[in-house]
């Protein structure tokens, strides 16, 4: 199975290549749509300030600053400014594991008690490529004093049990990164920033910071802005992730040097052929539920998938590989999260009509309709999509509509959307989760013990709706 996947991987790395077919757009209009859906997207999630680059066949097809960098000085996104890209910082730390991994420094197969002095004996037999697949069943670091010493946080960790055998399932988590901080530091010598700095910005150092930390002062960086809805008002985020986080989520960087390491990574300047078609290779799962590579998330439906990670709800880098595409998004914060998936497979069908996803766009379009406008105009437009596509599922939309009345204390439109989900889907057990969830914060318990009840047959395993039918008995 993973020789097939493997060169299903090299078929789609060639095209990615060497293909020069490359179907002509019209591009001013592509860059139009580009711009009219950006702009109801910046609008919806209220997003200050945003920098996109399109990439296919090696050449730029899109990039452009929209917005704010600074709020209170109203200055605008420009090709200096730097953004703190989050958790996709990690597809680069993988990168520099796998340089490693070719100069025959180190092996996937290495344990990481060879590199990281004095770990817990259950510990030592974890390898190198359980951190890089976060499949280690290690505690996350993140649950306890960060302010402990290296070794009594390890020691105060190791009191919680691994959560699962090595390798067994994927299980998102903090601690790999650090410890791949700590290896990458052991072997190369230097500091972690140093090292990635030199093998993979070497001319471009100088437009790259290495800083968990918001409140540092860091020239042409931008402050990741979060919305305090006491004060209707945006603030800015003072979340300190500390020295141990940077690995995992401390990259800074602006989207024209994000664009040359993307052309370099195309051009296999920093692993060679072979070694990326194994870091994108899914990793085997002794549970198999999971489609993850080396750091690396899959995504997507076959035949339009695509390989890439996006971090704290303002960056993504995602590659559609037997495309040659790639998207690069940037930003500087939200009212409302956007959702990146839906950004990734709107700019991607926009930018090539094979990996359109009809369905996903239109309840995309349905999402912004409900955010753009008041509550009766955006049914009417619904209804009309609606009446329009009839094959078309919107339970996505109607979901994530419902919890953005939610997040809004808007409490009675919030329920209005879930009803109409569950008239439209009343074999979704989800469904009637989300409406249960309504009720109860609107503390109508007797509506959302029925909601739960409903739900829960549908789908006897929602563990979700036990709790709350649980807590419901309590109060009453």
């Amino acid at each position: 199975m993973k020789i097939k996947i493997s060169s299903l991987l090299l078929s789609l790395l060639i095209i990615a290549s060497c293909s020069k077919k490359i179907v002509k757009k019209e591009s001013v209009k592509f860059n139009k749509q580009i711009d009219k859906y950006i702009s109801s997207l910046m609008n919806a999630d209220e997003i200050p300030g945003l920098a996109i680059g399109v990439i296919q066949n090696g050449k730029i097809i899109h990039k452009k600053n929209y917005g704010l960098a600074n709020l209170v000085h109203k200055v605008p996104v420009t090709d200096s400014t730097l953004f703190r890209v989050y958790s996709t910082s990690k597809i680069v730390t993988s990168i520099a594991i796998f340089q490693l991994i070719e100069d025959r420094k180190l092996s996937l197969d290495d344990s990481i008690s060879k590199y990281i002095d004095n770990l817990p004996k259950l510990w030592e037999n974890i390898k190198i490529e359980h951190l890089l697949t976060h499949s280690s069943g290690l505690p996350d670091y993140k649950k306890f004093d960060k302010k402990l010493s290296d070794q009594l946080l390890i020691s105060e960790m190791a009191n919680e049990p691994l959560h699962f055998e090595k390798g067994y399932r994927h299980e998102y988590n903090q601690t790999n990164f650090w410890f791949l901080k700590l290896i990458i530091e052991k072997v190369a010598n230097q500091k972690f920033e140093d090292f990635i700095k030199e093998n993979q910005f070497n001319e471009d150092s100088h437009q790259v910071f290495y800083a968990s930390n918001s409140l540092v002062a860091i020239p042409n960086r931008v402050s990741k802005y979060q919305f305090n809805k006491e004060y209707n008002a945006y603030e800015i985020s003072t979340f300190n992730a500390g020295s141990r986080s940077i690995a995992g989520n401390g990259l800074n960087i602006n989207l024209n040097t994000l664009l040359k390491w993307n052309s370099k990574l195309d051009q296999n300047y920093f692993i060679n052929q072979e070694t990326k078609i194994k870091m994108l290779t899914p990793y085997d799962f002794n549970n198999q539920d999971t489609s993850f590579g080396y750091s690396w998330g899959i995504f997507g439906p076959q035949g339009k998938q695509y390989y890439g990670f996006s971090g704290g709800g303002v960056s993504a880098l995602m590659k559609f590989l037997d495309k040659d595409l790639t998207i690069i998004i940037l930003s500087n914060g939200f009212k409302n999260r956007p959702v990146i998936s839906n950004t990734i497979t709107y700019i991607s069908g926009l930018s090539d009509t094979t990996l359109v996803r009809k369905d996903r766009m239109l309840n995309e379009d349905v999402r912004l309709a409900f955010m753009l406008n008041n509550y009766n105009d955006a049914l009417q437009i619904y209804k009309q999509k609606k009446l329009e596509n009839k094959k078309v599922s919107f339970e996505r939309a109607l979901n994530e509509i419902g919890y953005y009345y939610l997040s809004n204390n808007q409490l009675n439109n919030a329920i209005s959307i879930f009803r109409l989900l569950t008239e439209e889907h009343s074999n979704s057990s989800n469904a009637f989760d989300s409406l249960a969830e309504a009720y109860f914060i609107k503390k109508q318990y007797g509506l959302a013990k029925q909601n739960y009840k409903k739900s829960l047959v549908l789908n006897p395993e929602n563990d979700n709706a036990e709790k709350m039918l649980a807590e419901i008995e309590k109060l009453n």
